[in-house]
């Protein structure tokens, strides 16, 4: 059987209206798929947002998951109306811009976001890697998590560039042709980064040493 993501997200849509009728406002794609860099692991990453979440709710939207096929490749994010539009306005400016509408729209939050927020992502985001980065070292020096961390990286990218030129770039074949410097390294490692997974440990120096120094420049910077 062959996977197919639209004719996926079309059945999903489908028994998501079957089961909450008009108490949807919003459904939408985020991630690798969104971002057309999906490979056969990739998860599928579905947000929807209701009139107003309950755990009833939740119960059935974890029934509806575990009917679809390929059920292990779903992930993502559900919410009531109310909480996202409070939400940490930090979190909010990559969700609006990562998500893919299918059914409705979050236009509506982008004047709850300002420059402020888009800031105070990229400092939240370079403290964790900070933060991150020195613990694996030394605590457990997980390759793995290296990875990850790279992975991660290409967000604060995302929000760096459009702090400097109100530009989104959503996947990062686009960001390689427009960034320079230590953010296109960071970059090249992070597209590359499965290859850390193999490499032996004492091997892993410099790239902890290049997510160290560049978290610390965004700390100081931002």
């Amino acid at each position: 059987m062959s996977f197919s993501i639209e004719d996926w997200i079309d059945e999903l849509v489908s028994k998501i209206k079957d089961e909450f009728g008009d108490r949807v406002a919003f459904i939408g794609l985020q991630g690798s798929y969104q971002r057309k860099e999906a490979s056969d692991s990739s998860d599928i990453d579905i947000v929807m947002i209701l009139d107003e979440l309950a755990m009833s709710d939740l119960k059935k939207y974890r029934a509806i998951i575990s009917q679809m096929p390929y059920k292990e490749k779903a992930c993502g994010f559900i919410s009531g109306r109310n909480e996202i539009l409070c939400w940490e306005k930090s979190d909010l400016f990559q969700f609006y811009h990562d998500t893919q509408p299918i059914y409705g729209s979050l236009d509506d939050l982008l004047s709850l976001i300002d420059k402020a927020d888009i800031k105070r992502a990229i400092k939240i985001g370079a403290c964790n890697l900070y933060h991150a980065c020195c613990h694996n070292f030394i605590y457990d020096n997980s390759s793995e998590m290296l990875a990850a961390l790279y992975k991660s990286a290409f967000f604060i990218l995302q929000a760096k560039y459009f702090d400097e030129t109100n530009q989104y770039l959503s996947s990062k074949a686009e960001m390689m042709t427009h960034v320079e410097g230590i953010d296109k390294e960071i970059l090249k490692i992070c597209m590359d980064r499965n290859r850390l997974t193999v490499m032996d440990e004492a091997d892993l120096g410099p790239y902890y040493e290049k997510m160290f120094s560049w978290s610390s420049d965004l700390i100081q910077v931002y």
